[in-house]
């Protein structure tokens, strides 16, 4: 019976030691998670300082701009906004974004780069203002040219915006979030799936994302992890299995025995 107590010490002090190291190997797994995220909004930051002298022009069919981007976009802009002809635009560079592997029926954007920030600003400007704007019974679009994450999410607020067009209601989409004009007043949603979920309480339906992403999905779970009880330190835990062995022998213990 000794040698069988002596055996579960030993389990329960190898359980215990993996145990403490696992949670240890999470602790620092949730921390360098969380580096990484801080290192990944500085890139997406430091990407989206990179462009912000672009903007990016939607709709322009393919070959139309001829064998040259960058007279194509400068005859384009001053025509179409009505600016100077006297205007220099400064434009450092225009070209069509790379191709994707897999073909589109859409034409490739086109990302234009301007020498100042001002200039872009107003070229923004001056097409949104100016409404639709067609070529060949086609629409032409114009956006900021943002960094591939902020892009992501906000392709995340399509199902939403489509169904507040629907509806008449009025919405803006600064950067991440989303702004709402509704009856009560404007609103600011910081995500898709907040806003998906204010748009299912006052009665509308929308395609809307995931509550979390995989990433942060990995890293709650990894805190749950750490969230575990840590089993008792060895000395502890080898007076309970000493004490769980002897209360067992003394259920064997025949009457009269001490």
């Amino acid at each position: 019976m000794q040698g069988l107590t002596s055996r579960v010490d030993e389990v329960e002090s190898r359980v215990g030691l993996v145990e403490d190291a696992t949670v240890e190997l999470t602790e620092a797994m949730v921390t360098w998670s969380k580096r990484q995220r801080n290192i990944q909004n500085k890139l997406t930051d430091l990407e989206s300082r990179s462009r912000r002298n672009n903007i990016r022009i939607f709709g322009v069919a393919e070959g139309e701009e001829g064998t040259s981007m960058h007279q194509y976009i400068t005859d384009f802009l001053k025509s179409k906004l009505a600016l100077p002809a006297e205007l220099d635009l400064r434009i450092q560079r225009a070209h069509r974004v790379f191709a994707s592997t897999l073909r589109s029926a859409q034409p490739r954007p086109i990302i234009v780069n301007f020498q100042e920030f001002t200039t872009k600003e107003r070229i923004l400007k001056e097409a949104w203002k100016k409404g639709p704007i067609q070529v060949k019974d086609k629409n032409i679009y114009f956006d900021h040219d943002y960094a591939t994450e902020v892009a992501q999410k906000r392709r995340e607020y399509q199902g939403i915006k489509k169904a507040l067009k629907e509806r008449g209601i009025r919405f803006q989409t600064p950067f991440t979030s989303i702004r709402i004009h509704w009856e009560d007043g404007a609103r600011v949603y910081g995500n898709a799936y907040e806003a998906g979920r204010e748009l299912q309480k006052r009665g509308l339906s929308a395609e809307t994302p995931a509550a979390s992403t995989e990433e942060e999905e990995i890293t709650a779970r990894l805190q749950e992890i750490v969230s575990w009880r840590r089993a008792p330190p060895k000395r502890q835990r080898e007076s309970s299995a000493a004490q769980r062995a002897k209360d067992r022998l003394r259920g064997y213990q025949r009457p009269g025995d001490k």
